[in-house]
């Protein structure tokens, strides 16, 4: 009840209280008795007055109450709660609309969640059956019985390749999807720069040394970033490796480095093919392969590893390419 009501009811029974004080000074004995029954009249009034209206309240909160939880059992509206006047039943609404809010979230989560589940799977599907088909082809071949030797040891490498294919196809989806669900974590520490981007370029010198490419580094400025070393060494390894595939013998592949107030800047310059315009957007997506990319070796996965892992992290990747030549920059946090 509203304090302004229950002061009306209480201001009503004081003054009939007053009333019959008065009435038992002035009035004579015999008047006494009807003031008493006027003053019973009143106290009654109120009463049935007071029930009658605690009835509505309660039967107008028992609805809100309904319509409340039938919104909450619907799935997928958004509820509109109608406002709570009494302060315990406010409280419970405020907790429903919390938990409502809760499970959005979760259903959305799960949807996305599920969506995710079933575009791995049929990306992995179709990752797979080029290699699963060639394996297939070359062991019927290897079963016929006038195969000769040298033929045997050519079909045996091919299978041997398709194998080092599918087993890096699996490698590389296993822990792009722990990455993504959140089953493994990373373990940002301080790094030094310098040393990271020395480690990246000389694990890719003997790549480019078969393609006679020079690779070059200049000099990096003495930063200290926070990364997971051996994961982020590997996110530069994938650009600098797409880097080498996409850029013709004799070309050239460029690391340089600025600082910036918050983080650290890698760009990762080639003299390769170049990416059209309208792939720089599907590039960083899983098992994406553009146009140009149809005559190097790879599935597709390096890049959208890469993002994750630095996302993961704190930082970011782009990518530019006019005409020629491509320019990858990664941006990590600085200590």
């Amino acid at each position: 009840m509203k304090p302004r009501q229950l002061r009306l009811i209480w201001s009503l029974l004081a003054l009939s209280g007053l009333g019959l004080f008065l009435c038992s000074i002035l009035l004579p004995p015999k008047a006494f008795p009807w003031a008493v029954a006027a003053f019973l009249g009143i106290c009654l009034g109120s009463q049935v007055a007071l029930y009658r209206w605690i009835q509505r309240q309660f039967r107008r909160l028992m609805e809100q109450l309904t319509a409340l939880l039938e919104q909450l059992a619907q799935p997928g509206t958004s509820p509109v709660f109608p406002p709570l006047e009494d302060t315990l039943l406010s409280r419970l609404q405020s907790q429903a609309e919390r938990l409502c809010a809760v499970w959005a979230r979760q259903n959305q989560q799960i949807g996305r969640d599920r969506d995710a589940i079933q575009s791995l799977i049929s990306d992995l599907s179709h990752q797979l059956k080029t290699p699963a088909a060639t394996l297939r082809i070359y062991a019927e071949l290897l079963a016929e019985d006038d195969l000769d030797a040298q033929a045997r040891q050519v079909y045996r490498q091919r299978m041997e390749l398709a194998l080092s294919r599918l087993e890096f196809l699996l490698e590389g989806m296993v822990k792009l999807s722990r990455l993504e669900t959140g089953c493994m974590q990373l373990h940002p520490s301080p790094t030094d720069a310098q040393t990271l981007l020395l480690g990246a370029a000389a694990s890719i010198r003997i790549a480019a040394e078969r393609k006679g490419i020079s690779v070059g580094l200049a000099p990096v400025a003495a930063a200290t970033i926070c990364c997971d070393s051996k994961w982020t060494l590997e996110a530069i390894f994938n650009v600098l490796d797409n880097a080498i595939k996409y850029t013709p013998c004799g070309g050239s592949v460029y690391i340089s480095t600025e600082m910036l107030e918050t983080v650290l800047r890698i760009d990762i310059a080639d003299t390769g093919t170049g990416i059209p315009e309208a792939a720089l957007s599907k590039i960083f997506q899983r098992f994406y392969r553009g146009e140009n990319a149809s005559t190097c070796e790879g599935v597709g996965l390096g890049l959208a590893l890469t993002r994750q892992i630095l996302e993961a992290q704190g930082g970011w990747i782009f990518a530019r390419s006019e005409g020629r030549g491509s320019v990858f920059s990664l941006f990590l946090p600085l200590v």
